[in-house]
């Protein structure tokens, strides 16, 4: 009678495996001894997807000046989360730039440090918020999500 075995049963291997051969470039290895161990370690959360609501130290590691589908001028911020369980993710920014939002983007550029005599300087300036830090608050309010500058940071 054939023996049947459940899902929470432990099945071993049938028999040892034998160890492949790598093709000799460089220095080949016998990584045959970590199988098990590989097999039985769990995958890593995914370095992908959004960041939850919360406040984070996070570094501004992308930056670019761009145009919205209506025209409009579009500031887009990729922060880099810096520290925390989410340390390596992004949370994404995109601030329109309107004649209704441009104290808002005026705020947005001082609190990162970026003092600007004229507005149409901002192009020619964008290199100098790369690497700041700063604490950002990320808040969903049914399907849209807003990022918002607290602070800048001195040590992130």
């Amino acid at each position: 009678m054939a023996e049947f075995v459940s899902l929470f049963d432990s099945v071993p291997d049938p028999a040892p495996e034998q160890p492949v051969r790598e093709p000799a470039v460089g220095n080949p290895m016998d990584l045959s001894r970590f199988n098990r161990s590989f097999a039985a370690e769990a995958a890593p959360a995914p370095a992908f997807g959004e960041v939850p609501d919360g406040r984070y130290r996070a570094v501004i590691s992308d930056l670019e000046l761009g145009l919205s589908s209506t025209g409009n001028p579009v500031l887009k911020y990729g922060l880099r989360v810096a520290s925390g369980e989410f340390r390596g993710r992004m949370i994404w920014k995109r601030r329109a730039i309107t004649a209704n939002t441009i104290r808002y983007t005026k705020s947005e550029l001082l609190t990162c440090g970026l003092r600007l005599e004229r507005f149409s300087h901002l192009s020619r300036r964008l290199a100098e918020l790369q690497g700041i830090g700063l604490e950002v608050s990320k808040v969903t309010k049914g399907e849209k999500s807003d990022v918002f500058f607290n602070r800048r940071l001195v040590e992130v």
